[in-house]
């Protein structure tokens, strides 16, 4: 279980590339706190499978993160998959909030090399926060029935964003590997879709197994984003500089991957934490988005520049991956199918597709 960089996909539909992290959600900072829930006494449902992952060293949570071909084969440097897990070390029932650290992200493959993931950058109370694209921390607690998850700036102790996860089913694996439940191929898209990335007679080992769950924003989320040169600290790169936000839309801002430019009278401004920030009327495209998740683009004043970036609202459903469920589409939107939910396997379940990887 771990966070997911979805504004970080690379997605290059022209030869049909999918990529996506099967971490848990989008980034982002929270301003809002929600009404206080009593702690929870014993395990609910959800609770209880969670946990059949998280605190057993044999099993642990596991995560696949890629950028494959639907089609052909793959291009070492370019396509890539990698795993990483999570492992708390006590029940946050009966503990308290438990903070734990992904795994590095290993890559999986015989003849592919890995792509490291990018950190995350998020504003929050004036300042970026930078969350780190791999070895990140968790916060795990229980709210009344659900699962919090903060996930922690680089500081390891800063909470960047929040989730509440719910809705935890478990599904037990057996039989050949390419005949999975179409809610595993589906979210893992192109390892099941493209036919040259697993062997056809490959089985699951004793015990695999995955969950299903959904998840919630907690708290209004503003992701933090380049607007031109990429960079990878705190320090983004404007959309204008030695300019006011008012001005700077006035003129209009051009958002390529939204396909649009953006003027004032698109959105409205008002003060987070001490920061004008404009936020559009309409969400983003799902051709930018690759998800279910409901993002507004932002732009905002900070020391005197203007910044872009997007909001993902409080209380908002927070998408998992997305499979192309119609190649021949005209449009991004018309090729893919977005997912509502998200996955995570035990040991069994991870090596059983790495034992069946062609590539």
């Amino acid at each position: 279980m771990n966070r997911c960089h979805w504004q970080a996909i690379a997605t290059t539909f022209a030869a049909l590339t999918l990529s996506a992290c099967g971490g848990g959600g989008d980034s982002g900072a929270s301003t809002q706190t929600p009404a206080p829930t009593p702690t929870p006494t014993t395990l609910s449902a959800d609770q209880s499978v969670f946990e059949s992952l998280v605190l057993s060293s044999t099993q642990r949570s596991y995560q696949m993160r890629w950028n494959l071909n639907l089609t052909g084969a793959q291009v070492s440097g370019t396509n890539y998959l990698a795993s990483d897990h999570f492992l708390l070390a006590a029940s946050p029932l009966s503990n308290g909030a438990q903070t734990a650290q992904q795994s590095a992200s290993t890559d999986v493959t015989s003849n592919l090399v890995n792509v490291l993931p990018t950190p995350t950058r998020v504003l929050k109370n004036g300042q970026i926060l930078v969350v780190p694209g791999q070895l990140g921390s968790l916060r795990v607690s229980y709210v009344g029935n659900d699962v919090q998850v903060d996930t922690l700036a680089d500081d390891a102790v800063t909470v960047a964003y929040s989730q509440r996860r719910q809705g935890y089913s478990r599904v037990n694996l057996t039989g050949t590997v390419v005949t999975s439940p179409t809610d595993l191929a589906q979210w893992h898209n192109s390892l099941f879709a493209n036919p040259a990335v697993l062997s056809g007679t490959a089985t699951y080992l004793s015990g695999a197994a995955y969950i299903k769950f959904s998840a919630s924003n907690v708290g209004d989320r503003y992701n933090a984003f380049d607007c031109t040169t990429a960079t990878t600290g705190a320090s983004i790169t404007p959309c204008r500089t030695a300019t006011t936000l008012n001005a700077a839309l006035t003129t209009g801002l051009v958002s390529n991957s939204d396909g649009r430019t953006y003027l004032l009278a698109d959105g409205a401004i008002s003060t987070v934490g001490g920061v004008p920030i404009w936020v559009a009327t309409a969400p983003r495209p799902v051709s930018a988005t690759l998800s279910s998740t409901l993002q507004y683009r932002i732009y905002f004043e900070l020391s005197g520049n203007v910044y872009t970036g997007a909001l993902i609202r409080d209380g908002q459903a927070i998408g998992g991956s997305y499979h192309v469920s119609n190649p021949a589409g005209a449009t991004v939107a018309d090729r893919i199918t977005t997912l509502p939910f998200h996955i995570r396997m035990n040991k069994a379940a991870h090596d059983s597709l790495v034992n069946a990887l062609a590539i």
